[in-house]
């Protein structure tokens, strides 16, 4: 670990903290992060388990910020355990979070699941998506995280899997992470028995047709096809409007499998060529009627 507290003090956004990490790390991040490590480097003097219902995780710490205490649920898992502590951890670095009690943190699954809050919104919302987003940039570091994208260029849903696994982190935090860095515009949905539970777009990915809690597109693969835990479907190529609004070209669309009627469903992109527009403009013109210059 080559940066420290003092390194960071002036770092009022997780963007700003990421960066600052990024740079003196260099190329140097130990994968999978050794984020508990990390967090006692950075002056968290113990991680317990929560044992407050409802709740995911906890911060507890002094009115200085010279030292802190994180709280896990502890019927976690490790990798939601690694996540929580990522969460937890960006509370106590970033200087304008505060409790709403004033004694200390306590994000419940709800807080753990948002990403985007309006600034100058709700303000523990706000604080809750920081959090989320130093998580995620902290346990998968966008230089080596892209590098790995990059090196698949043929990406799969099942590489999702792989790179769950290398970053010891859950297959639906490392989806997310790959539709934000993937160089193409990408999207994942996270399904259950038909119904959209949440959907992950990249930069740039239309808008699709389908939203949380909606069922999916009667003719995707994802539906049709029979999978069994961890099996990954055959590409199909369809027509853009099955899965996106106002978007002309075609979706290719890959499902994995997952227990419990659970799959991941892997989207992209590709617009209509500017080709085909020009091919459209010279067919029209050649069936409109002569227009004449007046003399």
């Amino acid at each position: 670990m080559n940066f420290g507290r003092i390194d960071l003090a002036d770092c009022t956004t997780p963007e700003a903290l990421l960066a600052a990490i990024h740079k003196l790390q260099g190329e140097n991040f130990p994968i999978p992060i050794p984020v508990e490590a990390w967090a006692a480097a950075l002056d968290i003097t113990a991680i317990e388990p929560l044992e407050t219902e409802g709740f995911e995780g906890g911060l507890m710490m002094y009115g200085d910020r010279s030292s802190g205490m994180i709280l896990v649920n502890r019927h976690n898992g490790s990798r939601r355990r690694r996540f929580t502590i990522g969460h937890e951890l960006g509370h106590f670095l970033l200087p304008w979070h505060t409790p709403r009690n004033g004694q200390g943190f306590l994000c419940s699954k709800q807080d753990m699941a948002v990403y985007r809050a309006k600034p100058g919104g709700d303000r523990y919302m706000e604080m809750e998506a920081q959090a989320n987003c130093f998580s995620a940039g902290l346990l998968m570091p966008a230089a080596p995280f892209r590098a790995d994208l990059r090196s698949r260029r043929n990406f799969e849903v099942s590489h999702v899997v792989d790179l769950a696994d290398r970053y010891d982190m859950s297959k639906e935090a490392t989806a997310r992470r790959c539709a934000d860095l993937h160089d193409d515009p990408i999207a994942i949905v996270i399904s259950r028995h038909g119904k959209v539970l949440r959907i992950y777009p990249g930069r740039d990915f239309p808008r699709l047709t389908v939203w949380n809690g909606q069922s999916l597109p009667p003719e995707c693969i994802t539906l049709r096809s029979a999978l069994s835990q961890g099996q990954s479907s055959d590409w199909g190529e369809m027509p853009a409007d099955l899965w996106l609004e106002r978007a002309r070209g075609s979706v290719c669309e890959q499902a994995l499998g997952q227990k419990d009627g659970f799959r991941l469903t892997l989207l992209t992109f590709e617009p209509e060529s500017d080709e085909s527009e020009e091919d459209e403009e010279v067919v029209e013109r050649a069936w409109a009627p002569p227009a004449f210059r007046r003399r």
